[in-house]
């Protein structure tokens, strides 16, 4: 059985076997309010690229058609690098190049721009879309306990983990010029979690968001705001009542109860990922590579190596006690089950074989 599992498990770690099974719905649609006013985003999946924006009141709807072709780029990317325990893996999902993230960044920064918003306020919005994509554990859109997705797989099939929707924030943050940094960290309230949120260093600390700039952590003589991408508010217990936590810009959980520990900096200035580009001559080389993909040929190679191997193991059969069948080994001189003798009897000591 052990070699069983072992090919079992190299199965698994193969790039198919480990590329998610989810199918995005053709339209995806994102609603939150800010500062009173609401906002719509609707993304739709068509062999077309087209962006608007309209404003009808008080409410902002943009509309974005985004290819499947973009999207099916970053399904090809192997699963086995999606799953690593080191985080620091998470800054290669940082995507700051995507044509598509790139175009919704920009008009959140218009829509910034057009209510004359400063640059705290600016993270703040930002940071409330993020926090209103629909939360989606990677076991069930996945399989896998745990499972990165770069930021435009988490707008295209409707939400992410913490991790998702931290890495769609600190790409959207990183397009429009802020300094930011992943925070990952284990969270101590009624169990012990595995935690994702992003860090930002705010230069202005102005605006009437400000007052809410409490919560940090320093790397590299920079003070990093955390920024809760999971979820707009908390709800906890406080001297007998039950009160409510909003997550602005420099609020952590730990102001709900919770201990942050074993914190790790994950900075993003690094290498990662280069994302797709839709005017890219890359692009169109992978794609057609991809359909003639060498996975399959990886997992029949596996099977004609180990396979053979774990027939052999399995139909070699046990040796059994003749009497009562219990499973013995060679050098066993009686059965610990029954006892009987398992040994060849010897033939008595006679005269006449004393003589030969």
């Amino acid at each position: 059985m052990r070699l069983f599992t072992v090919i079992l498990t190299l199965l698994l770690l193969s790039p198919l076997a480990l590329s998610s099974s989810t199918s995005p719905a053709n339209s995806q649609s994102y609603e939150w309010d800010f500062l009173t006013q609401k906002f719509k985003i609707n993304i739709i999946m068509e062999d077309t690229s087209n962006i608007s924006l309209r404003r009808q009141g008080d409410v902002w709807i943009l509309n974005m058609t985004i290819p499947y072709i973009a999207y099916s780029f970053y399904k090809e990317y192997p699963g086995g690098y999606r799953i690593g325990d080191n985080f620091t893996y998470l800054r290669y999902f940082i995507t700051p190049n995507d044509t598509y993230v790139k175009k919704l960044s920009y008009i959140l920064d218009n829509i910034s721009k057009e209510n004359g918003w400063d640059s705290l306020t600016e993270a703040n919005f930002i940071l409330t879309f993020v926090q209103n994509i629909p939360y989606v554990s990677d076991y069930s859109s996945t399989g896998f306990m745990d499972y990165y997705k770069f930021p435009l797989e988490t707008l295209v099939e409707g939400g992410g983990d913490c991790e998702d929707k931290s890495l769609l924030l600190a790409t959207i943050l990183t397009i429009l010029g802020y300094d930011v940094i992943l925070f990952a960290m284990e969270i101590e309230y009624k169990g012990l979690y595995g935690h994702v949120a992003v860090g930002l260093n705010v230069e202005k600390k102005s605006g009437p968001f400000a007052i809410y700039l409490n919560d940090y952590y320093s790397y590299e003589e920079k003070d990093y705001y955390y920024m809760e991408s999971t979820g707009e508010e908390s709800l906890y217990l406080e001297q007998g009542g039950i009160k409510t936590l909003r997550y602005w810009v420099g609020v952590s959980p730990e102001r709900a109860g919770a201990k942050i520990t074993n914190l790790t900096f994950i900075p993003i200035n690094g290498p990662h990922y280069e994302g797709y580009e839709g005017n890219a001559g890359y692009v169109e080389e992978n794609v057609k590579s991809n359909t003639a993909s060498w996975y399959p040929i990886y997992v029949l190679l596996l099977l004609v190596v180990y396979l053979p191997l774990f027939f052999l193991l399995v139909g070699k059969e046990k040796k059994k006690c003749p009497s009562c069948g219990h499973v013995i080994e060679e050098d066993f001189e009686y059965c610990p089950h029954c006892g009987y003798w398992l040994k060849p009897v010897l033939e008595p000591w006679n005269e006449e074989r004393k003589k030969d």
